[in-house]
């Protein structure tokens, strides 16, 4: 049986039973629902989820995201993001899509908690780079006067992406098998799961009962449940009000991730006063976004070996090679 602190005791370095808690990391690309997921995980009563959704913390210390805190300030710093999670809960989680590309992070969570199993979330490469454009549009992380296929071709023609910012890898962060490989090896397979946004967004029903045999809690729960979308990227008439949104936002949560009532209080707010926002800044006449055929060929061309290394990685097709 695993141990377990007082429900009424945040968990601590002096309390180590956190580390062999039963733990599920959600990862894989950024811009494929990774958002929807944990909070539909959030949701099981047998799970807890981090204080903050990305806690980044594995993230290796050069990697260009900013975080509350990373593996170096102390292996302790993580149970601060889970402190509020009764003893009696039988699975934790957390998200951060970026733990897929950071090169130590596999390491880092292999030395710190004892069981450990991942779901990665895998979206279709071409798709989405055109998520990732619009939504460094959306957070003005692009200028307006830069082109899809302008945004790509500058990426193609990077020789090297790991000195890029991270909305300026979104092309070669594709080639998924390279990524993939060195949790397989460090995990074996047996303790990986990868979702493809694709067929997530066909059943999520299926896919969540699936999860849920995956890591232990019942899948009865979501029988009737409500799915909804979170974090849906939209067009913005201002982008850098927008930014500095999201940068604040971030900022408060970093602030009160070990505070549930002001957490409580805030996520409240926002979820009565977001959706007023995003509808006043919203630009619904805004033109979407078009790759040239020339464009989608070379996009084609770059990724036709790495989506065969990931078919061979995984064992099965791909989705986006069987028509979806």
């Amino acid at each position: 049986m695993i141990a377990s602190s007082h429900p009424d005791q945040p968990p601590t370095a002096a309390s180590p039973s956190w580390r062999t808690r039963p733990y599920l990391i959600i990862g894989g690309t950024t811009k494929a629902a990774t958002t929807s997921l944990f909070t539909y995980v959030g949701a099981h009563p047998e799970a807890c989820i981090s204080s903050m959704k990305e806690t980044r913390f594995f993230l290796d210390r050069g990697y260009p995201l900013k975080s509350k805190y990373r593996f170096e300030d102390g292996i302790e710093k993580y149970a601060e993001f889970f402190q509020h999670c009764d003893a009696a809960t039988r699975l934790w989680a957390e998200a951060t899509p970026d733990y897929l590309y950071s090169a130590g992070t596999p390491k880092k969570i292999r030395q710190t908690l004892k069981d450990v199993r991942f779901v990665f979330v895998l979206r279709e490469p071409k798709a989405r780079v055109v998520s990732w454009y619009r939504f460094a549009r959306q957070n003005n992380l692009l200028a307006e006067t830069i082109t899809l296929d302008e945004f790509i071709a500058l990426q193609l023609g990077d020789k090297d992406p790991s000195r890029l910012p991270q909305h300026m890898r979104a092309v070669e962060q594709g080639r998924y098998a390279v990524y993939l490989r060195p949790y397989v090896e460090t995990f074996g397979k047996e303790r990986i799961s990868v979702i493809f946004m694709e067929e997530l967004a066909l059943n999520l029903q299926k896919t969540m009962r699936e999860l849920c045999r995956f890591t232990g809690i019942d899948p009865a729960f979501y029988a009737a449940y409500k799915f909804e979308t979170h974090n849906r990227t939209v067009n913005m008439k201002q982008p850098a009000i927008h930014s500095l949104y999201k940068k604040s936002s971030f900022y408060l949560k970093k602030k009160v991730h070990n505070r549930p009532a002001i957490r409580s209080l805030l996520r409240r707010l926002r979820l009565t006063l977001e959706p007023f926002y995003i509808r006043l800044n919203r630009n619904s006449s805004a033109a979407e976004s078009e790759m040239s055929p020339q464009t989608a060929n070379a996009l084609n061309a770059y990724y036709e070996q790495a989506n065969k290394d990931l078919a061979r990685l995984l064992g099965r097709s791909l989705p986006w090679d069987r028509g979806f």
